[in-house]
């Protein structure tokens, strides 16, 4: 790979936690040229919308009530038992957690979920207006991840405007910014903190608004498209 990382012109990097990542593991990359362009999220499949939200609420028979969105592969390393965990901190009365999502995991979350006493529905895959509309039903996103490398559903949920609760690590802080929830790897700390923010409805609104412009200003697909068309040509320039 040295080697014909010689003839490399330009590395996209999704974040700088990520080229920070890369260039550790393979500091020759430090040699040529690189820039962090994020991912987008379509803003305006992925928006605010009450009304979508509302229908949403009432096809899954969720009244006003406040609920938990999770949404990513069902698989073990998205740590749906660490979340499980957590969530049974908040006690009986805790809000019903939807996931939204599929994989080999399923099974074992349902168990899991059982063994708690937890309130937790998987619907599967959700077509994405379908799942623009499940963000803006849900109360709070919650994420357990704290290695992913960039985090395009907790960017989805923030176009939407939506409040984010997710573990630090990797690039989660650098996507969320000041417009979301950070705990450590620690249940209790983690159930806490979304403790707190359920109960508070001024924060979870401004939190939200705080979130949706972060993700208008850097994840937008106009912007992605302006930074590659910039990449790609100085790239050209370069070679």
């Amino acid at each position: 790979m040295r080697l014909a990382y010689r003839r490399v012109a330009l590395t996209i990097f999704l974040t700088r936690a990520a080229a920070a990542q890369a260039r550790a593991v393979a500091p020759f990359m430090v040699r040529r040229p690189g820039r962090v362009i994020y991912e987008a999220v379509d803003g305006e499949r992925f928006r605010p919308d009450a009304a979508a939200g509302r229908e949403f609420r009432e096809r899954h028979g969720l009244g006003d009530r406040p609920f938990l969105l999770a949404v990513g592969a069902l698989e073990r390393e998205k740590r749906y038992d660490w979340l499980l965990d957590a969530l049974a901190r908040l006690g009986s009365h805790g809000p019903p957690l939807l996931v939204c999502g599929e994989g080999g995991f399923a099974g074992l979350i349902r168990d899991h979920a059982a063994r708690l006493g937890l309130d937790v529905r998987l619907l599967g895959f959700l077509a994405p207006v379908e799942l623009a509309a499940a963000y803006n039903a849900a109360t709070c996103v919650v994420h357990a991840c704290p290695v992913e490398t960039f985090g395009l559903a907790l960017a989805e949920a923030m176009a939407c405007g939506r409040p984010v609760v997710a573990v630090a690590g990797a690039a989660l802080g650098e996507v969320l910014g000041d417009a979301g929830v950070l705990t450590g790897d620690d249940p209790e700390q983690y159930a806490l903190a979304l403790a707190e923010l359920l109960a508070d409805q001024a924060r979870r609104s401004a939190l939200g608004s705080a979130a949706r412009r972060r993700a208008v200003e850097l994840f937008s697909l106009e912007r992605m498209g302006r930074e590659y068309a910039a990449a790609l040509e100085d790239a050209k320039n370069a070679s």
